[in-house]
């Protein structure tokens, strides 16, 4: 039984591609992936310049902070 390999930067990149998304249409963009794995993609993506966040990626796990919007995720510059 092996592993399945998580998502990496350019696979959120290209994800993005299609426009903003929340955590929850980025993880149905990318198919069948563990949502640690995903997040782990996303603040190197984040980290590298390459994507933007509109929240901290420490809201939670749905991108949830409290009683602000959803976390909205882009291409950086877009």
């Amino acid at each position: 039984m092996g592993d399945v390999p998580g998502p990496t930067p350019d696979d959120i990149v290209t994800a993005l591609r299609r426009g903003p998304a929340t955590p929850d249409a980025l993880l149905m963009r990318l198919g069948q992936v563990d949502r640690d794995a995903m997040w782990w993609a996303v603040e190197e993506a984040v980290r590298q310049g390459r994507v933007a966040s509109t929240a901290q990626i420490e809201c939670g796990p749905d991108g949830l902070c409290g009683t602000s919007a959803p976390t909205v995720l882009s291409l950086a510059g877009r």
